[in-house]
């Protein structure tokens, strides 16, 4: 891991800082800041490492955002049971968010850090300690920048993103996004299979919409060795979802990217007992509504049309899920200008294609224009080398500072344009 002098010299190996572009003293003094509260910002992350809580449960964590906020003298105050938002004023003009996801998730930490998670079962595996280490950098950044800029930052720290329908519709509806009313809002999500020191960057898609679903079906229960008294919702579920595969291949375009997949069948106490029921529990991505719409549509009739074939019926039961991400184009120049004046052109990698995870910054794009980039935070020297939600997932701290400092100058130049 960076830390010390270690991080500078990891750094200025990395990333082509302004010694060799045209002075910039905006620029210039967000580096020094930066790589000056780089210690602060690693124990934070450390701090919040141990502590994963999941969606809806992250009180420890909350709690410590707010202490270390006040301790430099940002005020926070709480929303949605678990969320905070903060917010740092400089007279009048326009308001930036800048969010922060602070969930963890239910999985058995296997890396060997020195501060893993304290909590059995429980581990920060997709990286939001680092999304909150780097946005809470980012406001002491434009806390001590003040002068810089006039307008409103609004730091959200929100729970819950990886429980569909995801915490962000919560403070959306507790006024998150109100008094003042935001103008823009900026996003990261750290991204191992970028190095560290490259910030990915994508316009429109970057994340597909997620439509989470069960489908129980019913059939009659039976003795295993008289199967023709009974209608086996087991070999019903089997030929559900051979069908549901021929969604993707045969109803969708195959210039448009998509997805269904069947994560989990519930059905039967023993090998010779056919059960009552059996239940399929599903997602399906698409990398816009329309898509997601003819995934529902289809889904739906071929579980009917199969159950009904084998003499079963169905429920189909659609979850909340999340839109898909859509990044403003005027959002991007801001983060692509950015990180060129921070770090240099070759800091930014524009990405081809976007992922087909899910992320519930979609529902704050929905209200206002925005866009949230990838933080590159891979480095194979130290294992940074996983994706999201694995349990040896980790993540090169060198990332912190470069992640805040391009959101803090994405923030200032927005409002000062």
């Amino acid at each position: 891991m960076g830390g010390g002098s270690d991080y500078l010299i990891a750094v200025e190996r990395r990333v082509v800082y302004l010694a060799t572009m045209k002075s910039n003293s905006l620029s210039d003094k967000i580096v020094a800041t930066a790589r000056e509260l780089f210690p602060v910002s690693r124990d934070l992350r450390r701090t919040l490492h141990q502590i994963p809580e999941i969606a809806w449960e992250e009180t420890k964590t909350s709690a410590h955002l707010k202490s270390f906020l006040k301790s430099h003298a940002i005020s926070a105050h709480s929303i949605a049971g678990t969320g905070l938002v903060a917010e740092i004023k400089s007279g009048p003009g326009k308001c930036v968010a800048i969010r922060s996801d602070i969930d963890a998730l239910p999985i058995n930490e296997q890396t060997d850090y020195s501060f893993k998670s304290k909590h059995p079962g429980r581990m920060h595996a997709c990286g939001h300690d680092m999304h909150m280490a780097t946005v809470s950098t980012t406001a002491l950044l434009l806390s001590r920048l003040r002068d810089e800029y006039r307008g409103t930052i609004k730091l959200l720290y929100q729970p819950a993103e990886e429980a569909p329908p995801g915490g962000a519709i919560e403070l959306i509806k507790g006024g998150a996004l109100k008094q003042p009313n935001v103008d823009l809002i900026l996003g990261m999500h750290v991204n191992a299979m970028l190095p560290v020191g490259k910030i990915g960057i994508r316009d429109d898609s970057l994340f597909a919409g997620v439509l989470d679903f069960n489908v129980t079906i019913t059939g009659k229960g039976g003795h295993g060795a008289i199967p023709h008294q009974a209608r086996d919702p087991i070999v019903c579920a089997a030929a559900v979802i051979s069908q549901l595969q021929t969604v993707v291949s045969r109803s969708v375009d195959p210039f448009e990217p998509a997805v269904l997949t069947v994560g989990r069948i519930d059905g039967g106490t023993a090998r010779n007992v056919i059960p009552g029921s059996c239940v399929l529990q599903c997602t399906a991505r698409g990398q816009s509504k329309k898509t997601l719409r003819l995934l529902e549509r289809r889904i739906k009739a071929i579980v009917k049309h199969v159950t009904a074939s084998h003499d079963c019926s169905s429920e189909i039961d659609f979850l909340a899920s999340y839109p898909p991400l859509l990044n403003s184009r005027r959002a991007n120049q801001f983060l692509r200008a950015a990180s060129r004046d921070l770090f240099g052109r070759s800091s930014i990698i524009e990405l081809e294609t976007p992922s087909m995870g899910g992320e519930d910054f979609a529902h704050y794009l929905e209200h206002v224009p925005g866009a949230m980039f990838f933080l590159g935070v891979g480095n194979k020297r130290i294992g940074a080398i996983h994706s999201w939600h694995h349990p040896q997932f980790k993540a090169d701290e060198d990332a912190i500072p470069i992640g805040a400092a391009v959101l803090a100058k994405a923030a200032i130049d927005f409002l000062n344009a």
